[in-house]
């Protein structure tokens, strides 16, 4: 079996489903997007991923996905813990995977994402950003816990970001890096 086979069973392990999608009119889901791809996908099936296991128990409620896929992103970025940046990453993720699988995500949850691509932001330059260490990065105002707390059922991702957006955060300054982050965001 071929590593590439070996990676994208991982997630359809158990349900008789691949994780494999060939149909996209635009080719195959980019592989950074993968991960979010499998978290999105037992969220809908409400269950965790095995690695979720082995790691803290994401909280329950409406943040919770969006709090696990900011801790797989810190990860990835070797960071032990997440800052806004990574909550941003997070938010375009799900939103970039929504446009491949819409019915991955709910239209709430992808209403961040189209604000920040409307603000021309993409996953992968905001994860190269942040993976060559191009932006400094001051301390966030307030915990991640503090900006997720706030996500209440029904609101969706929109208010998150145009939170992350109007303060002084790690997630405005990567944004800013990346392009012009006007005041009405």
């Amino acid at each position: 079996m071929t590593m590439e086979a070996d990676t994208e069973t991982g997630a359809g392990a158990g349900t008789g489903t691949s994780t494999t999608v060939d149909t996209e009119p635009s080719g195959r889901l980019d592989p950074l997007l993968r991960p979010t791809r499998e978290v999105l996908l037992f969220r809908r099936a409400g269950r965790r991923p095995s690695r979720w296991r082995r790691r803290r128990v994401p909280p329950a409620g409406p943040a919770s996905w969006l709090r696990a896929e900011a801790d797989g992103q810190a990860l990835r970025l070797g960071r032990r813990t997440p800052g806004t940046e990574h909550v941003l990453l997070a938010v375009l993720a799900a939103y970039e995977v929504s446009l491949r699988e819409p019915e991955l995500v709910d239209d709430e949850d992808a209403a961040g994402g189209a604000l920040l691509a409307g603000l021309g932001l993409a996953y992968a330059r905001a994860y190269a950003e942040l993976d060559a260490d191009r932006v400094a990065l001051p301390a966030d105002p307030r915990s991640v816990e503090a900006y997720l707390s706030e996500v209440s059922a029904g609101q969706g991702t929109g208010p998150l970001v145009r939170t992350l957006l109007a303060e002084d955060t790690r997630a405005r300054r990567l944004a800013e890096a990346l392009g012009p982050v006007g005041p009405g965001a």
